[in-house]
């Protein structure tokens, strides 16, 4: 398995990945945002083994002027629910991890969604530890999952 950087071509297995996490976007989803997101202080990275892409992890990187010290968000994790507990998780979160060190981030938050208990163990039993309290006031409906099926 290597991890590496996400290239344009993989879109169509990261549209795939992401509908798994709940997210559904096409293939031309994600290509008009690529060059955007590429653009930002940010990173995609994929893990792939011999049959191909097996998850992905994205990464943002924010410098609130409040604090001294930029920190990371993990705005994307998934892997294939098909090859779970393979060391790909890890992995990912392991380069991603690394690269917010390398860049002097404080710290990495993510979220999860309540209807992921093995996540929430998986990311205790690498480190991560749950703060409660988070608020969200949604402008534009996200979209579901339920809603639509990728291409």
């Amino acid at each position: 398995m290597i991890i590496r950087k996400a290239v344009i071509t993989d879109l169509p297995r990261l549209a795939d990945l992401f509908f798994q996490l709940g997210y559904p976007n096409t293939v031309t989803d994600l290509e008009q945002r690529w060059d955007e997101f590429n653009s930002r202080d940010a990173n995609c990275w994929v893990a792939a083994n011999d049959e191909g892409i097996i998850g992905v992890v994205t990464q943002n990187y924010v410098l609130p002027m409040n604090t001294t010290a930029q920190y990371a968000v993990i705005t994307a994790f998934v892997v294939d629910e098909t090859i779970r507990r393979s060391g790909a998780g890890t992995a990912l979160i392991r380069c991603a991890e690394q690269e917010a060190v390398a860049r002097g981030c404080s710290h990495t938050e993510l979220s999860s969604s309540m209807r992921r208990p093995l996540a929430h163990l998986f990311y205790e039993h690498y480190g991560f530890t749950e703060v409660p309290k988070r608020y969200v006031r949604e402008y534009f409906a996200r979209a579901r999952a339920d809603h639509r099926t990728p291409e």
